[in-house]
């Protein structure tokens, strides 16, 4: 058979097996669930496939307003798909069927639906290029295709496309970057690892962290075991690897260096919680998430006439390795960026393995029939014992099929083969192998992720009833579609307070609520410090909503609240209900201003830095807070603090030096303010610290008289660390503070009165205002008439890098405003004000992109002309 009838071959085999990989899904697919996890998976990895597929077929690729306040797609969602290869090449073929009519406008159910089409295809490729790989080994087809097996239908692989998609794409670039290593090694030539890690840096600058730890592994493990083939000395392989590898980042930038940037820009609080130094808990041979062991690698590294190869030996030794490090925690930290420990490295340790199952069964007619007798004894001993002695395990039906019944039967083929030797050995155990690696792929995709990882919640039922049903997509749109706004911001978040922060990505509308993994940290300063909002649920790599304050809807675009009407209704100050259907009632803020101010009133953040919350919004409402202005108007008077008259009372406990302790099942502090105080329309705003005294005390609720919120453990890996709240509630005489028993420090207070007069005093004084406004994702468009010299536009878009501005076609310097948004400042007489957008250093970084992808070829012409 030659390379083309071959290639062929493998290319059916490869989807053949794909496909029967993920029978469990597809029979599932045909049922209404999908091969997406309820939590992640629902919240992140289809409203961000299904806005990108938006953004990018409208030719919006790096910017949008719509995703959470606005933000840059191309530098913030790089984590997750914008830039990942295997998204991009599905974009195109979605894109190409929807042009010719054979398929609609996608939806969200149509990315749930293809979830496990992607696999199968990422699948089969994985497939084909481990299968090369291997054969780069100098192995048959057949044990190369088995090592390629064991690789891709590792268990991780379907646990990472489950839960986080874009995480399965990483077992793509091991087999290149050990190609192109070896290729360095052996025929000193780097391209393929110059296409290997160019590859890996562009599709994830997170996986391509990790890649790089393992190559680096990889090349000092080489160092030490040496195969025949081996042509390049130490000296002479670094001296291909530091031009490759530079050549390679020079290429990636373009992608690489605005993912990395925004993954700086992001904030995330440091991980200080102590690291185990073991953790043994894990069962690599029965019940692991992450790393299942297969019996038969156990039965090749005890068949001790194995190591007399030095190609089985390197991977071996590197397999036990990286077995060694799934119990240590301090590694899984290390190749998650030294954050908390996360086993999200172990597809590496999965393809060493297959490498070295590969190369023994490629080398099964060199075996000690002997050592193949004792290897299987060990084998089958370690089974044992590890099942007894794991008392956490319990032998269900599929395991004892399983343990009971495969497992002897795999030694017993395996014997078999050995013994008899026959021609066909490698290919009979690359069937044995295959089945055996489809039967446990279809256990673990129904008990670890279908039942205990709770897959059978993602039914085409939820998707069209709860998270995208017409009662509520119709009832926004047509609120919306009246809006002469450019803007007009809705809120609503399916599930309520542990809802989906991405719905209006889902919904089609422009929300105030993201949730992703990398945000814009001037926002989340905003959220967390500088105004206190609370978002009604404490987790990091999110922002929702406004805390229910009338003045930061007004100032940041929040036109519209959606409620179900079978709940209790409390609507932020100035929000009338206007439009509703049998389940959802619409409320409109009757306080709205123009997207664009301009103002001459300035602030420093520093004038304003110990005042409280409310002087802060009203700031923003009289004028604009910078930075550093160079010139400010006097400081704002701070808000009257209320507690001067309010008595404190403690309930179901006990209150003392700022510590309460609550006995009863449900208690806290009431706090009773004068009558004289309480009178009158408007809110409070009530400021505390809060911190739960039990470090292991699970989540909790905090109840402040109607507002509801809840605030993590301080044993969660989400919490924010941020302890200081501000609670917006109506005007009542008794605040009642409510938690469930524990004790709790709580001190701090503060209470200020909001009569909104300054919102009022606002809405007329910009409402005179003219200010044309023209807006398309990056460019915005501004023509300010009549403006004075002392005058900023202030607009109420993040301020993040990548931001240009022109004003009368001259660049000015655009200045961080109220905190976290932009203004500019304006000249004499009529101002055109145009803002433009391209991610972080992007000009820069295509630039070296394109001199890398020059100088490499240059460079690899130049080597190969001085070779021939």
């Amino acid at each position: 058979m030659n390379r083309n009838q071959m290639f062929w071959l493998i290319l059916v085999v490869s989807l053949v097996f794909a496909l029967l990989a993920h029978l469990f899904f597809l029979k599932e697919l045909l049922n209404g669930r999908y091969m997406v996890g309820p939590n992640d998976g629902l919240s992140q990895m289809l409203p961000f496939k299904h806005f990108l597929y938006q953004q990018y077929t409208d030719g919006h690729w790096f910017y949008s307003h719509d995703f959470g306040l606005g933000s840059g797609t191309f530098a913030q969602l790089a984590y997750y798909f914008s830039t990942n290869m295997v998204f991009l090449v599905t974009v195109f073929f979605v894109w190409l069927l929807e042009s010719i009519s054979i398929i609609g406008s996608p939806d969200l159910l149509f990315w749930a639906q293809s979830t496990v089409l992607a696999s199968v295809f990422r699948m089969s490729i994985i497939l084909i290029i481990s299968t090369y790989v291997f054969r780069y080994f100098k192995l048959g087809w057949a044990a190369s295709f088995t090592g390629a097996m064991i690789y891709a239908s590792s268990v991780m692989y379907y646990r990472h496309t489950a839960f986080w998609e874009f995480f399965a794409d990483a077992y793509l670039w091991i087999p290149l970057l050990v190609l192109g290593i070896e290729k360095i090694i052996r025929e000193k030539q780097p391209v393929w690892l110059i296409v290997g890690l160019s590859l890996a840096l562009i599709n994830n600058f997170y996986f391509a962290y990790m890649s790089c730890l393992f190559v680096a592994i990889y090349v000092v493990g080489r160092w030490f075991i040496r195969f025949s083939e081996d042509r390049a000395t130490i000296l002479e392989q670094m001296k291909l690897y530091v031009p490759a590898i530079l050549l390679s980042f020079a290429i990636g930038a373009v992608s690489f260096i605005p993912a990395v940037y925004g993954f700086l820009n992001n904030y995330r609080p440091p991980f200080e919680d102590p690291i185990e130094l073991l953790d043994l808990r894990d069962n690599i041979l029965f019940t692991s998430r992450t790393l299942i062991v297969p019996a038969l690698f156990l039965l090749f590294i005890f068949t001790f006439s194995l190591y007399k190869h030095r190609v089985f030996r390197f991977f071996a030794f590197l397999s036990v390795v990286f077995m060694v490090f799934h119990y240590i925690p301090i590694v899984a930290s290390v190749f998650n960026g030294f954050s908390a420990p996360q086993n999200r490295f172990e597809y590496m340790g999965s393809f060493l393995i297959a490498g070295a199952c590969a190369y023994a069964i490629g080398n099964l007619r060199s075996l000690s029939k002997r050592q193949m007798l004792w290897s299987s004894l060990i084998t089958t001993l370690l089974f044992i014992s590890v099942f007894v002695i794991d008392r956490a395990l319990e032998l269900s039906l599929p395991e004892f099929v399983e343990f009971a019944i495969l497992l002897p039967l795999m030694l017993g083929g395996f014997l078999w083969i050995a013994l008899k030797r026959p021609s066909y050995s490698a290919a009979l155990l690359c069937f044995c192998v295959g089945a055996t690696q489809l039967f446990l792929a279809y256990q673990y995709q129904d008990r670890h992720l279908s039942q205990a990882g709770n897959l059978t919640e993602t039914t085409k039922e939820y998707i069209e009833e709860t998270y995208q049903p017409p009662e509520q997509k119709d009832l926004i749109q047509s609120v919306l579609e009246e809006d002469e706004h450019p803007m007009p911001r809705l809120e609503w978040v399916v599930g309520g307070r542990s809802g989906r922060n991405n719905t209006g990505m889902v919904q089609d509308f422009s929300s105030i609520s993201a949730y992703s993994s990398v945000l814009n940290q001037e926002l989340l300063f905003f959220y967390y410090n500088d105004l206190q909002i609370d978002m009604k649920r404490e987790s990091v790599s999110r922002y929702s909503g406004f805390g229910d304050r009338a003045n930061l809807y007004s100032l940041l675009g929040g036109h519209y609240i959606l409620f179900p009407k079978d709940e209790e209704i409390h609507a932020p100050y100035g929000f009338e209900a206007i439009k509703s259907n049998d389940e959802y009632v619409v409320y409109q803020n009757q306080h709205t201003l123009p997207f664009a101010g301009v103002t001459s009133t300035v602030y420093s953040e520093e004038q304003l830095d110990e005042l409280p919350m409310v002087t802060r919004e009203h700031a923003m409402l009289s004028g604009v807070i910078l930075e550093q202005p160079e010139a400010p108007s006097p400081a704002p008077e701070a808000d009257r603090d209320l507690m001067s008259n309010v008595e404190i009372e403690a309930v179901g406990g006990t209150y003392e030096d700022g510590v309460l302790t609550i006995t009863d099942e449900r208690g806290g502090l009431d706090l009773h303010v004068s009558e004289e105080d309480a009178t009158g329309d408007g809110d409070f705003y009530l400021s505390f610290y809060l911190l739960n005294q039990s470090e292991t005390a699970r989540l909790f609720r905090l109840d402040v008289n109607d507002y509801v919120t809840d605030r993590k453990s301080r044993e969660s890996i989400y919490r924010t660390g941020v302890n200081d709240l501000t609670i917006r509630i109506p005007k009542e005489e008794t605040i009642s503070i409510r938690m469930r028993e524990g004790s709790y420090q709580i001190d701090d207070f503060l209470l200020h009165e909001e009569d909104y007069q300054q919102l009022e005093q606002a809405v007329d004084e910009r409402s005179q205002q003219e200010v044309l406004t023209s807006i398309d994702e990056g460019k915005m468009s501004f023509t300010v008439p009549d403006a004075s010299a002392s005058d900023f536009l202030t607009i109420p878009v993040p301020f993040e890098k990548g931001w240009s501005v022109k004003v009368n076609g001259v660049s000015q310097s655009i200045e961080k405003a109220n905190y976290a948004f932009m203004a500019v400042a304006l000249e004499e007489g009529t101002n055109e004000v145009e803002f433009s957008y391209l991610p972080p250093y992007f000009k820069e970084s295509l630039v070296a992109s394109i001199a890398g992808l020059m100088m490499s070829t240059a460079w690899i012409v130049l080597r190969r002309k001085k070779q021939t």
